[in-house]
């Protein structure tokens, strides 16, 4: 009898429910694109550049994952668009469950701010058309730029203000995530914090150039889901407005 006893009470005591406790102790989920840390093999990405679901299908207890994420950003015109807003968590507690993934878009003409990109609490804020504060501020047409809001939101992050319109007849660049805007220049990005599945880590959320007086300036090749803001571009008040770019999300943890 104490046999018996004893062993029911361990039967007790051990159960949990096998959909959301991962017996090895690492992290099983779904959504996205989904690949294999080029960079360390026990790890894996998924990417999202399109709205969808992450679900943590089994996870241990203390289960965390890293986390990168980039708004879409602003739209050029005469100044450049700001990028969209960069966030980057090390390290995310997050149980098993569904979550859901929403990438913000780039700003097009007559919506000129980027769309904000949310997952699991956290939002990058979209970036800035002209004249417009986002997640990095859109460059000024006759005016200051647009303020940098993504640091200082409940999310934190990496943002920055745009240029000012100098009075020069330029206008300014849109803020980044890695610096501000200055006239004509766009402010830098930040390097991918999670690698792609190339193993490359890419630039995002960089500030589009504005429009330059004394200067012709070719549009640069679109990255898609970059978050980058559109330029401003061209010359002698020359309008060639590009759109912003769509965000992304990229979320990584350890498989085995």
């Amino acid at each position: 009898m104490p046999l018996l006893a004893t062993a029911g009470a361990a039967s007790v005591r051990g159960f949990r429910p096998y959909s959301t406790q991962s017996a090895a102790g690492f992290i099983s989920a779904t959504g996205g694109t989904v690949y294999v840390d080029p960079t360390a093999a026990d790890y894996k990405i998924h990417e999202f550049t399109s709205s969808s679901t992450f679900s943590i299908t089994a996870a241990p207890a203390s289960a965390a994952v890293e986390v990168m994420m980039v708004a879409g950003g602003g739209r050029g015109f005469y100044a450049g668009g700001g990028a969209g807003g960069y966030i980057y968590r090390a390290s995310l507690a997050l149980g098993a469950g569904s979550y859901s993934v929403s990438i913000g878009a780039g700003g097009v003409s007559g919506a000129d701010a980027g769309g904000n990109t949310t997952f699991a609490g956290l939002t990058a804020i979209g970036g800035g058309g002209a004249n417009q504060s986002g997640g990095s501020g859109g460059g000024g047409v006759d005016a200051n730029g647009g303020a940098g809001l993504q640091p200082t939101s409940s999310s934190g992050g990496f943002g920055n203000a745009g240029g000012n319109w100098t009075g020069s007849g330029s206008d300014g660049g849109g803020g980044g995530a890695g610096g501000t805007g200055s006239v004509p220049t766009g402010g830098a990005g930040r390097t991918a914090d999670i690698a792609s599945s190339s193993g490359t880590y890419a630039t995002f959320a960089s500030g589009g150039y504005g429009n330059d007086d004394s200067q012709s300036y070719a549009l640069p090749v679109v990255v898609a889901n970059s978050g980058n803001g559109g330029w401003g571009g061209g010359y002698s008040g020359v309008t060639l407005g590009q759109d912003g770019q769509a965000g992304i999300v990229r979320i990584r943890y350890k498989f085995q």
